[in-house]
């Protein structure tokens, strides 16, 4: 298992399954204790707790997991990490959090194989303790409204350190990189594609995927010829 890779002061990147960068989690050490962004698939719990563990984080100091939206490979560990830290504040955007307690269906996928697949997939269900909105911060990031992946997906922003968290508004699966990871995983692809290109507005130095390695030096330039190549309609 790979040890977590520190991405900028205080957060790091963890392989929440066995192929490095298949599957990205972050943990963000803050003044009052440590926040978890997404929770991977079911088998991931293992993985993060052994590098939770690595970084020396007990399941108490633990006192938030912030999910980017509801999709399988990003709520999947939650009821494992719930119960491995059954104190801890779960956050998410409005639409997204009232998938995930339950009170609303998954988003449609815009892919016709992929809708017909939805209907043997369930997800698991677990109350959100606290929403957020644009613009509001969650350990020391700021929430960036980015629908399209899903229609309240989110990405998050952390001017201080220069670091873009994209969750799936950009990410590669399994090597190349684009819009909304593919376009058949999008809810609505041509709205994923504006909220990429909302995303070349912000200003940060360091960009890490759910999906992907990191880009380090000038990012931007990569995710700007990744919009100008995506044809989504």
């Amino acid at each position: 298992m790979s040890a977590p890779e520190e991405l900028a002061p205080g957060v790091y990147r963890i392989d929440a399954a066995p192929l490095p960068g298949a599957v990205n989690v972050f943990a963000v050490r803050g003044a009052e204790g440590w926040t978890l962004i997404d929770t991977g698939l079911p088998g991931s719990p293992r993985r993060i707790r052994r590098a939770l563990a690595a970084l020396g984080v007990e399941p108490a100091a633990l006192t938030a997991i912030y999910l980017t939206h509801h999709h399988q490979d990003h709520v999947g560990g939650l009821p494992d990490l719930r119960l491995w830290a059954p104190q801890t504040e779960v956050v998410a955007p409005e639409h997204e959090a009232e998938i995930i307690a339950g009170d609303r269906p998954m988003d449609r996928s815009s892919s016709p194989l992929f809708r017909f697949l939805q209907r043997w997939n369930s997800l698991p269900v677990v109350p959100v303790t606290r929403v957020v909105s644009e613009g509001e911060t969650i350990a020391g990031f700021r929430v960036v409204a980015t629908p399209g992946h899903s229609l309240g997906h989110t990405s998050l922003v952390s001017d201080e350190r220069g670091l873009l968290l994209t969750g799936d508004a950009f990410g590669a699966m399994p090597r190349r990189l684009r819009v909304g990871v593919r376009r058949a995983f999008c809810a609505d692809p041509a709205l994923a594609r504006r909220s990429a290109e909302k995303l070349l507005e912000e200003d940060y130095q360091v960009v890490a995927f759910s999906h992907g390695p990191v880009l380090r030096g000038d990012p931007k330039s990569r995710l700007r010829q990744v919009v100008a190549e995506c044809r989504y309609l």
